[in-house]
């Protein structure tokens, strides 16, 4: 498809959905299938290689038009130095976690790396759409919990089981889209209201602090930077700030005893997350014990040995960046940040959205680590999406079929 040099104004309903943004499409409605396993691998997997060699044969073929930016560049580098730390450390745990990074970096490419119409925009977002009702399907229907002792919900996807925080971090971007649509009164707009509602009680039932966490940082953000009037900014912040409480005096009473009590903050306090927080002060301890160790990290996914022979019950950091300090060192985790930063930047006017999404993914990295958790690629994927309607009039004459740059 052929649209270099169009003006957003002539980008209409009546442009044709492209073949590359179908194939997103199916991938992203396919993200709460992760779990799912079969004969050949997760059914996520076994979608994402055919939608892969069908992404290359569109490049080879000079069907799409390709854009490569800073996004891209610094999430490379992060990966590369990934790579690098086998050399360190490569027992079979590590190897996996890597070539399943390296996996997922080529369909961030593959998917990121061509322009997008905004009728195609609304399409993609419109898949996350229906990604958080498969998830709230999910939740409502569970019946199931972890323990007679402890009523937390669980999540099952065709019968497999789902991680309370992944699900939770689903919810994101269908949150946030719901949020958008709402406000912009779109057609059928009481119904967004309702997926917003659902989100978040599906989000309580699970009884992940992290979930509520990020999704209120999400929401809140966007009410700060992506709210143009400051009139339509107030009433969602008051909004916002009405929904916690609510959720605080109101939805969270009505949770199972030992739910609710997961969310006050003496149980925090009490059970130091989890047990995170004694994780935390080993991990950064053993970090700064040597120089060299705190420069270039022990090596991916080292950290499951190290505190298993320390004594832990539990092999992750559970936070993003201690896990990346610890395994990949000072170096790793500035790139990561830099990565971070790189999805913020070019989003924060651009693509605000997004860019809340991953502040609201930021959320969950306190609490969980990040090597091969789906949803923050699958989000970092939106933010270096590119799109018509938001780049510069003269950057679009410059694309060309084949590879072209602009930040």
């Amino acid at each position: 498809m052929r649209l270099r040099g169009k003006s957003p104004e002539v980008l209409s309903k009546k442009d044709p959905i492209s073949q590359e943004c179908l194939a997103a499409c199916l991938y992203f409605m396919c993200l709460p299938f992760t779990v799912v396993t079969t004969p050949f691998g997760s059914l996520l997997k076994v979608v994402t290689l055919p939608i892969m060699a069908f992404l290359v044969l569109r490049i080879l073929m000079g069907k799409s038009e390709l854009t490569f930016h800073y996004v891209h560049f610094c999430y490379l580098i992060y990966i590369i130095y990934t790579i690098s730390m086998l050399f360190v450390f490569h027992d079979s745990k590590a190897v996996t976690t890597t070539k399943d990074m390296v996996l997922g970096t080529l369909m961030f490419l593959l998917i990121t790396a061509r322009i997008y119409t905004n009728r195609e925009r609304e399409w993609i977002e419109s898949a996350w759409l229906i990604v958080g009702l498969i998830c709230i399907y999910a939740c409502l229907s569970s019946t199931e919990v972890v323990s007679k002792s402890e009523s937390r919900a669980v999540v099952r996807i065709l019968g497999f089981e789902e991680d309370q925080n992944q699900f939770c971090a689903y919810l994101i971007m269908p949150t946030l889209i719901s949020v958008k649509r709402f406000l912009e009164r779109r057609r059928g707009y009481p119904v967004y209201l309702v997926i917003i509602a659902l989100s978040f009680y599906s989000i309580l039932k699970t009884g992940s602090r992290g979930g509520l966490l990020g999704i209120l940082l999400g929401l809140f953000a966007y009410a700060a930077i992506g709210i143009k009037s400051v009139k339509t900014r107030l009433i969602l912040f008051a909004s916002a700030a009405a929904l916690t409480l609510m959720i605080v005096t109101v939805v969270v009473p009505l949770l199972p005893e030992n739910v609710a009590a997961r969310y006050t903050i003496q149980a925090v306090e009490e059970d130091g997350g989890s047990g995170r927080t004694e994780i935390w002060r080993f991990l950064i301890d053993y970090s700064f014990r040597e120089p060299g160790r705190l420069l270039r990290g022990s090596g991916i996914f080292s950290t499951y040995g190290i505190m298993k022979s320390a004594g832990f019950q539990n092999g992750v950091a559970h936070n993003a960046f201690i896990q990346i300090l610890n395994d990949e060192g000072m170096i790793g985790l500035l790139l990561f940040i830099i990565s971070i930063v790189s999805c913020l930047i070019r989003n924060m006017k651009r693509e605000p959205l997004y860019a809340c999404a991953y502040l609201s993914m930021l959320g969950f990295a306190i609490s969980l680590t990040f090597y091969v958790f789906k949803p923050n690629l699958n989000i970092m994927m939106m933010c270096a999406m590119s799109f018509y309607g938001s780049l510069p009039q003269d950057r679009l004459h410059d694309t060309t079929k084949g590879a072209s740059l602009y930040a």
